[in-house]
């Protein structure tokens, strides 16, 4: 039988800017490497695959890269949740069964918010400081690399200014040298660049080559790890606004917040816009 998909851009609100991403929403029958085959012919950061889940208004979601399926991913939870709000299958919110375990989401127009409870886990590298400069091509780091994740885990690699991170480029020899000693799937190089309006500012890039990614326009599950990471007010909201993708051409925006009570991160909010901007169908299955 042929399946539908769905492409839409992620984190923006414009046509071809933002994470391209490729959305099955009638996955049913599709073994695991009939999955993956598909995500590497659309050969996008990430591709969906979307079944009924438990109850109404829960749907079970599969992630996969090019090289890989993913336990948990950002900008795949925003572009799914438009695309079924485009089908007109959800209305103000949903849930999603990852394998991660279930995930809320709330939509608006155009829009859509997913929900972490909890701090991410936080890991020190097994590589030092020193050599992770070096792999990402830079002089030096502005603070101590660390590892974070919530379910999908990267390498933070804290740099000085927006010059500093449009420069970077990660050498795959040094990276496939110390992969073995590192717990993130990539490296997500980023700087603070100021605080506007209490918003911090943040621009970022990211390098997940074991993913099949050479490098992701818009980054969710990182967004999640960082903002659970950074430090923030003792109590209350911390709002961060993350760009990314600027490099590529694809411009993409990330809002995210974190919520402290006891001076811990209690929960932690990943929003932004998406856009369909085509459908299509596949005629054969590998």
């Amino acid at each position: 039988m042929p399946y539908d998909y769905i492409l839409a851009d992620v984190f923006t609100d414009r046509a071809y800017g933002g994470n391209p991403l490729a959305v099955l929403p009638d996955a049913e029958g599709l073994s695991d490497a009939q999955m993956q085959a598909i995500a590497r012919e659309f050969n996008l950061s990430e591709t969906t695959f979307v079944t009924p889940g438990h109850a109404p208004g829960r749907f079970r979601v599969r992630i996969f890269t090019p090289g890989a399926e993913l336990p948990f991913a950002g900008h795949p939870i925003v572009g799914t949740a438009l695309a079924l709000k485009h089908l007109g299958r959800v209305a103000d919110g949903c849930v999603f069964e990852l394998k991660v375990g279930p995930v809320r989401v709330e939509i608006g127009e155009g829009t859509a918010t997913f929900h972490r409870e909890g701090a991410p886990e936080v890991r020190r590298p097994g590589v030092a400081d020193a050599e992770i400069a070096a792999m990402v091509g830079v002089p030096g780091l502005a603070a101590p690399a660390f590892e974070a994740g919530y379910g999908t885990a990267f390498l933070f690699v804290p740099l000085a200014d927006r010059a500093m991170v449009a420069h970077a480029r990660l050498r795959l020899e040094a990276w496939q040298a110390a992969e073995a000693r590192l717990w993130g799937h990539g490296a997500y190089v980023y700087a603070v660049t100021g605080v506007q309006g209490g918003v911090t500012q943040v621009h970022a890039r990211l390098f997940a080559p074991d993913l099949g990614v050479g490098e992701d326009p818009a980054t969710g599950s990182a967004a999640a790890g960082l903002v659970g990471s950074l430090e923030g007010p003792g109590e209350g909201g911390h709002r961060v606004a993350i760009t990314q993708g600027v490099e590529m051409g694809r411009p993409s925006l990330i809002h995210a917040t974190a919520t402290r009570v006891g001076g811990k991160v209690h929960a932690i909010t990943i929003g932004g816009g998406a856009v369909v901007v085509g459908e299509g169908r596949l005629l054969r299955l590998p």
